[in-house]
């Protein structure tokens, strides 16, 4: 059994952006598989899964990721592999182009399992890791959009939280867009997620993604990546509490919808087992994601939050 599933993050998306990013995510999970089906691991399944989503500057991730509010670019990854245990993770990265194969490196190259800014660079230019400039056009009009949503009328800096709340709340398509990927080929599995943050997020904020059992989490035979908005994920340990539900004997699908109950923020959750059961769940309008499952010469291919 190969199993993989991948989301490009919860939120409202445009109906045409929407239509492209399946496109995009379809890609994404025939890679995972392609791999896995021709005897790489797990690990090598996500990290060129979401690298293809890092890629297109349509997901906030890599290339397009969202910009801080002075306008730069923080990025965040996270790869964790059950058995033999992986862990890798990087926080405000600025200039990799595929952050998740950085995590990959901090958790096979180093003693480590976090690292963050220029020593975690250091890091990818020590292994020739390409680099990017991965500010888009995109990126910078969101960022001022968001600023002009806030500041219009001369708002209070002490206000800043507060209306930020709100936009999130009322506009949750300005502020999400993580991509995520799990994978398994029977035995061992493997998830990872990737993220630009949040817009308007101020300089060193740091999400759920790069926190193992908040946004990313693997262990004995299943794993998740989240989405959304990271401090309601790392608040409920979004993806630790699936996989613990899971293990206890708890369904997929059943266990994802069931960790939404433990937020009300907008947020959204993929996850597998080594069987290659599945579960997908969000309360947000939307959250791309695709399903591919093969076993012997039967395939799979499910669609989740796409409906257009």
């Amino acid at each position: 059994m190969f199993a993989m599933v991948v989301h490009g993050g919860a939120g409202r998306w445009d109906g045409e952006k929407l239509k492209y990013a399946k496109d995009v995510l379809i890609q994404s999970a025939e890679r995972g598989i392609e791999v896995l089906t021709g005897g790489g691991s797990p690990l090598d399944a996500v990290e060129e899964a979401i690298k293809i989503l890092e890629d297109d500057p349509i997901f906030n991730a890599g290339t397009g990721s969202v910009l801080s509010i002075d306008g730069n670019v923080e990025m965040d990854a996270c790869i964790i592999n059950d058995e033999p245990f992986v862990l890798g993770a990087v926080i405000g990265v600025r200039r990799v182009k595929n952050p998740i194969s950085l995590a990959r490196l901090v958790a096979e190259k180093t003693s480590h399992h976090i690292m963050y800014g220029d020593g975690a660079e250091k890091l990818a230019e020590i292994f020739n890791l390409p680099f990017a400039d991965v500010i888009t056009e995109s990126s910078r009009k969101r960022l001022e959009k968001v600023k002009r949503e806030i500041f219009d009328g001369e708002a209070e800096f002490s206000k800043f939280l507060e209306k930020t709340v709100k936009l999130i709340k009322e506009h949750p398509e300005m502020f999400m867009g993580t991509v995520g990927a799990v994978a398994t080929d029977g035995n061992a599995v493997c998830a990872g997620t990737s993220t630009g943050g949040t817009t308007l997020k101020l300089p060193g904020r740091v999400g759920d993604t790069p926190i193992p059992g908040a946004g990313t989490w693997a262990e004995r035979g299943v794993g998740a990546s989240a989405t959304g908005i990271g401090e309601g994920i790392i608040r409920s340990l979004l993806t630790k509490r699936f996989c613990d539900l899971v293990i206890m004997g708890m369904k997929p699908d059943t266990a994802a919808r069931a960790v939404l109950d433990l937020t009300d923020y907008p947020v959204g959750i993929i996850g597998l087992d080594r069987s290659g059961r599945v579960g997908v769940a969000h309360n947000t309008p939307y959250m791309p994601s695709v399903y591919i499952a093969v076993k012997g010469k039967e395939r799979e291919v499910r669609f989740y939050g796409i409906s257009l």
